[in-house]
This record gives structure tokens, C-alpha cells and sequence, in this order.
């Protein structure tokens, strides 16, 4: 079984992913069907996904966050929708309780540097709250300025009981991702356009343990086949492989093939 932990869904249209030149080679859209083929070409069972883009007002993040909604509901066995909320939004907690109740999202996609905030402030927290109270994981991108995994590494310690996945692996600061995974057991490391995976992954292993860690791609806007490369030449084992391509992120998300 292989699970995908990051990948978007979008439209091509500017006022949702930005400036038509931005992706460079990565696909102006991404669509249901889009994803579908791209699971199917590359031998994926399932993959979760976001919306695209940056918050322009509140009625564009909702209608982006109902293309993902739309794309599970179609492919309920394949594809798992993270819902993606502004924390300065007013009503950003019942936003993420009507996705998760009314619209069927099964967890939270949360980006610092996107919306001008650090991934440990007090304005984080009441959505925390409501993660753990409804259950579900809390995706967060994790380099850049606002999102170092030590400041998520003080959100996780704040909420033990909230399963945080640390998008990117931390990138450059993947040994500060590995460290604060190890004092923290709800964190979670995802591997999605790391560029060091092949080198770092089996001495994270050793560190933290193969049931931390899942696989990601970002895709389109990075290539599953390459990051997926990544991984297998990482010198795994069989069951290491099998674990972190698949069998850890089932266990998250509550899919058959998680035990």
C-alpha cells in the first residue's frame, strides 16, 4: 500500500494559484480525474490533499477548499481532503468543524509563512483545540521564516494529544525536524520535497523510529515519481519501505492497511 500525504488539488485559474508562470513545468490545474491518473500512472492507492494558494478573501479560500471536498467525495477510497483555514479569520474554528462534520475532511493543512503568522502563536491554538477534540491530524509546512520545526516542535509539546505532521521534513533544517520529533511523540515527519531523503531517511529511522515518518510528494508541483525514487534509495528495508510509503499514514488516517 502506498499513501500519498501531500499533494493539491486546484483550478487553473490565477485568482486561486497565483501568477499563471509560477509553477514553471508543474501543472496549471490539477483536477480530480487529474489526481486519479496521476495515483494510477505511479502505483498509488491514495493520497491526501489541499487546496492551492494564498488566502485572497475568505469566499475564495471556502470555494478552493470545495474543489478538494468535491475531489473526495468523488474518490472517497483514494483521495483525503485536508481542510486548510487562516487563523486570523474570525470564524476559522467553526470553519474547520463544518469541514470536517458537513464537507468530510479528515484533517487540518496549516501554512505560517502563507498567512503571516508563527506556527507556535496563541492565535494557533483554538484550532488546535478543535483538532483534538474532533480527532484529526494537523498538517503543518514546516521551513521557512514562522514555520521552524522548533516553533512547531512548542506547538506540539503544548498539544501532546493532536498527531502533527511535520510537511517537508524541515527541508534544510531536517536535523532540527528529527530532534524536535524526538522529544515530541505526536510529531510526525513527512518527506514531500525534502532534498536530502535519500541520504537522511535511514538515520532518522534509527533516531525516531520507522513509525514516524511517512512519505509525501507535493505533487503536481514536485514529481511522485522522483520523490517516491528518494525513498527507495534511501537503503530501507522491505518493512521500513512499507511502513513509511504506506502503512504509517493509514494508521494516521484511519485506513484499511494501517495496523
Amino acid at each position: 500500500m502506498i499513501v500519498d500525504f501531500h499533494t493539491h488539488i486546484y483550478k487553473a485559474d490565477p485568482k486561486y494559484t497565483g501568477t499563471s508562470t509560477k509553477f514553471g513545468t508543474a501543472r496549471k490545474q490539477c483536477t480530480s480525474e487529474d489526481m486519479i491518473s496521476l495515483l494510477d500512472k505511479n502505483g498509488i492507492n491514495a493520497a491526501v490533499a489541499f487546496m492551492l494558494g494564498r488566502l485572497l478573501t475568505e469566499q475564495d479560500f471556502y470555494e478552493r477548499n470545495k474543489v478538494v471536498a468535491e475531489a473526495a467525495r468523488k474518490y472517497p477510497d483514494r483521495i483525503i481532503g485536508f481542510v486548510r483555514v487562516n487563523p486570523w479569520m474570525d470564524n476559522c474554528v467553526e470553519l474547520i468543524d463544518k469541514a470536517v462534520k458537513e464537507m468530510g475532511f479528515k484533517g487540518l493543512k496549516l501554512i505560517p509563512t502563507a498567512e503571516a503568522f508563527p506556527a507556535n502563536d496563541e492565535i494557533v491554538f483554538p484550532l488546535l483545540e478543535k483538532a483534538k477534540q474532533l480527532g484529526i491530524p494537523v498538517q503543518i509546512h514546516s521551513h521557512q521564516p514562522n514555520s521552524q520545526p522548533a516553533l512547531i516542535g512548542d506547538l506540539a509539546d503544548r498539544f501532546p494529544d493532536v498527531t502533527i505532521v511535520l510537511a517537508h521534513f524541515g527541508m534544510a533544517a531536517y536535523a532540527d525536524a528529527i530532534f524536535v520529533a524526538k522529544k515530541c511523540d505526536n510529531i510526525i515527519l513527512e518527506t514531500s520535497a525534502e532534498p536530502w531523503t535519500h541520504r537522511i531517511l535511514k538515520g532518522a529511522i534509527g533516531r525516531i523510529g520507522v513509525d514516524r515518518i511517512v512519505w509525501g510528494s507535493d505533487a503536481p508541483l514536485h514529481h511522485q515519481e522522483i520523490e517516491l525514487m528518494k525513498v527507495r534509495l534511501a537503503g530501507l528495508s522491505d518493512k521500513e519501505l512499507d511502513m513509511v510509503l504506506g502503512r504509517n499514514a493509514a494508521r494516521i488516517l484511519g485506513l484499511s492497511g494501517g495496523n
